[in-house]
């Protein structure tokens, strides 16, 4: 005859999880160049070549950080410019 632990069920099942999906928010920016000389950024894992006087339009996660990519004569390489933040949507950012 069998026990009767074989058919007892057991008590440390985990109740199911509820999983939240997260969309990562984004936010529409203007990069502007002030300066006189062409820049390359990093936008998170973006890069973006800026002419200089132009402005280009990007969409990037919150939290993402905008780095020089390659050094200028007013801009280190890795300098940091600005990290993305919700109050930054629909503005632009200057650089000098």
């Amino acid at each position: 005859m069998a026990s009767a632990a074989v058919y007892a069920a057991p008590t440390n099942v985990p109740s199911p999880a509820h999983i939240v999906y997260v969309k990562s928010q984004t936010v529409k920016i203007a990069l502007r160049n002030d300066t006189r000389s062409q820049m390359e950024l990093k936008v998170g894992d973006q890069v973006v070549s800026l002419d200089a006087g132009k402005t280009v339009s990007i969409k990037a996660q919150v939290g993402a950080r905008i780095v020089v990519n390659a050094a200028t004569p007013t801009h280190e390489a890795g300098e940091l410019i600005a990290q993305v933040s919700t109050a930054m949507d629909n503005a632009t950012v200057a650089i000098k």
